[in-house]
């Protein structure tokens, strides 16, 4: 009896273990009739967990089981999204209005959850300064080197922000959460930015010592080496390209009419080709271009021509700075984490070379006065 007694207790100690359940329930004001939706992130993209009509109460329980590692899911209600992690058998509570359904709400149960509140805040006010700027650009207005040294500003608090929240867990959700958060499209954390990869290893390490199994874990590790590798790629060859004048990597871009242009093809045509790299919302862009036209006028008719790819990120701002230019003008959507720039060792804007048709790259030029004297020498 007391053996039958002792196996049923493990039996249902068993069960225990492998019952591990969340919850997640509360209200959303003024939503009736609307459909809220419960969604794994697990897969990488949205998966619908479970869902209810809500009525004019607006209240709402959900109740799954529990991931076998700290994973994320997301409450959807009319295209608004509120991202919340689950890392162990947590009970959270939940409250909002329709109206700011993503911006207005609150939630409590889990202190991952609430650090991840305080990232969403300060990504928030960060995107609000960086569309200020881009807003800024797009009209033109004579505060956008103010505004552009507000948002880097804003942009380095940012960052400091968050690796203080790393720092404190590196193998937290939230860490993971903070490693890929993403304004307007683009990365915060770059893995192939030096210093933005250290808090990204960090991470990773954390991930791969307390979860090894986890596919989380596996996709930071992988992230990280292969930016490494990267790094360590385009390091050999920018010192390839800096000891062998007869060397240059080519570029495939697209112009502001959705054309592909190929740096090679350019070289193969005319007996010298000006590679600029630049940005034309800087403030030294109007004036640098103004001599490049000066001397594309001069030399046209000589075999030069200028292949110039724009690191901007406002993709708009570009197409009109660059409708009137009548050089080879593309852009690389990479912006300041660009390849490209990468491989040829571009520190600083602007930064060009001289490419001749039989010699390749023939100098290095990051002085505008200098351009000049480079292009008659091989003309």
């Amino acid at each position: 009896m007391k053996k039958w007694i002792f196996l049923c207790a493990i039996a249902v100690a068993v069960t225990s273990c492998n019952d591990r359940r969340f919850t997640i329930g509360g209200d959303v004001a003024d939503a009736d009739g609307q459909m809220l939706y419960l969604e794994s992130l697990a897969t990488g993209r949205a998966v619908v967990l479970d869902s209810v009509k809500l009525d004019s109460k607006g209240s709402f329980k959900f109740t799954q089981d529990a991931p076998q590692y700290p994973e994320f899911y997301q409450l959807r209600l009319n295209g608004a999204l509120v991202h919340f992690a689950v890392d162990s058998t947590e009970t959270l509570t939940f409250s909002a209005r329709a109206a700011d359904f993503a911006d207005g709400y609150e939630l409590t149960g889990s202190d991952e959850c609430t650090k991840m509140r305080i990232v969403v805040d300060e990504s928030g006010k960060l995107k609000r300064r960086i569309n200020e700027l881009n807003q800024a650009v797009a009209d033109k207005s004579d505060r956008v080197e103010t505004l552009r040294a507000e948002a880097m500003q804003a942009l380095a608090e940012y960052k400091e922000k968050m690796l203080n929240l790393v720092l404190e867990n590196p193998a937290s959700v939230t860490s993971y959460y903070i490693v890929f958060q993403r304004i307007n499209g683009n990365a915060v954390f770059d893995p192939y930015d030096a210093n933005d990869r250290k808090l990204i290893a960090a991470v990773a390490t954390a991930f791969d010592m307390r979860y090894p199994e986890s596919v989380r874990a596996k996709q930071l590790k992988d992230m990280t080496l292969a930016a490494m590798v990267a790094e360590r790629a385009a390091q050999q060859t920018a010192q390839s390209i800096e000891a062998q004048s007869t060397s240059y990597i080519d570029v495939n871009l697209y112009d502001l009419r959705g054309r592909k242009q190929v740096l090679s093809d350019y070289v193969k045509k005319n007996r010298v080709v000006l590679l600029s790299f630049t940005a034309y919302q800087t403030e030294y862009s109007p004036a640098y271009n103004m001599k490049l036209a000066e001397l594309y006028k001069r030399y046209k008719n000589r075999g030069f021509e200028i292949y110039q790819i724009s690191l901007d990120t406002d993709e708009q701002a570009w197409k009109v700075a660059a409708d009137n230019l009548p050089w080879v003008c593309v852009r690389d959507p990479q912006s300041a984490y660009s390849q490209n720039a990468s491989v040829y060792n571009v520190k600083t804007l602007p930064t060009c070379f001289v490419i001749d048709k039989n010699d390749g790259i023939v100098k290095r030029i990051e002085k505008v006065n200098e351009i000049e004297g480079a292009i008659q020498s091989r003309l």
